[in-house]
């Protein structure tokens, strides 16, 4: 199966900066002039014109540090400047996504917890928050919260209108620990043709460099013989996926690491594709 999702992780990827930026315009965007002796109108046409240089400063690390992908530093820029923004406005939703989101890829879940569960309650259709809370609550061990937040991950993009969330197919949404590396595990928003993979994990070296993948998959051939046995329940296979390549061609090599029988539950079939990946099931911090 071939891995075509463009789903960057770990940290916040560029795009999602843009993305957000573009929301806080003219933050990064050319306006037209106003009138030297109106502060007013000055800091409606440009939200930065009212930060001082130091929160200026503060803003412009922030921004280059989350399109750098330097979570540390964008978590630290945000802590400093969240407390100087006026809650509500474009500029402080900008920052606190930023900052949230730097929070999750860190493990400082209790701080990113602090901004996202205000912050998707009073933007409830803010889907990249939504996301990222879900993902919090799975990093703080909060299950019932991450299945509700999944469920409604899941809704959002039923609905959306954004063109650049309905291309997507899945989500990440946790970091666990393996005894050489680590795995992020992907979340379908539905299980992925053409083998029905109901749950995704990125498997990567001690030094962050993507090994392989690994799926969780329910082809439907798989089920002809098995559902009349096992009503109500599904046959899934664990597979994994290598890149390979030889003579300027490359390829995926695939190995079956075994079958999993029963209804899909996000834990217990994440449990078992860390056992196959050698793993501790434990999140990383």
């Amino acid at each position: 199966m071939g891995a075509n999702w463009n789903c960057r992780t770990p940290g916040v990827s560029f795009g999602i900066v843009l993305a957000l930026l573009a929301a806080i315009s003219p933050v990064g965007a050319q306006q037209p002039a106003t009138p030297a002796d109106s502060d007013s109108a000055q800091s409606q046409a440009d939200p930065l014109a009212a930060l001082s240089p130091e929160n200026r400063a503060l803003f412009d690390g922030l921004r280059t540090a989350a399109q750098q992908n330097d979570d540390p530093a964008t978590l630290a820029a945000g802590k400093k400047l969240l407390p100087a923004l006026t809650p509500g406005t474009p500029l402080c939703d900008f920052v606190t996504q930023m900052t949230g989101g730097s929070a999750v890829e860190t493990g400082d879940t209790a701080y990113a917890l602090s901004l996202l569960k205000p912050f998707t309650e009073a933007h409830p259709d803010a889907w990249r928050a939504a996301s990222l809370l879900a993902r919090a609550y799975a990093e703080n061990g909060d299950k019932a919260q991450r299945d509700q937040q999944i469920a409604r991950v899941i809704e959002l993009h039923k609905k959306t209108s954004d063109p650049g969330f309905a291309k997507l197919h899945i989500f990440p949404i946790q970091k666990v620990k393996l005894h050489s590396g680590y795995a992020v595990f992907l979340y379908p928003f539905e299980p992925l043709k053409p083998h029905n993979a109901y749950l995704v994990a990125l498997v990567y070296t001690s030094d962050g460099k993507q090994d392989y993948r690994m799926e969780l998959e329910s082809e439907d051939v798989d089920q002809a013989f098995f559902k009349p046995k096992h009503p109500g329940e599904r046959r899934f296979s664990i597979d994994t996926y290598r890149q390979t390549g030889d003579n300027g061609k490359f390829g995926e090599s695939q190995a079956l690491h075994g079958f999993v029988d029963g209804t899909f539950d996000y834990d217990a079939m994440r449990d078992r594709m860390v056992k196959s990946a050698g793993g501790e099931q434990t999140p990383a911090k």
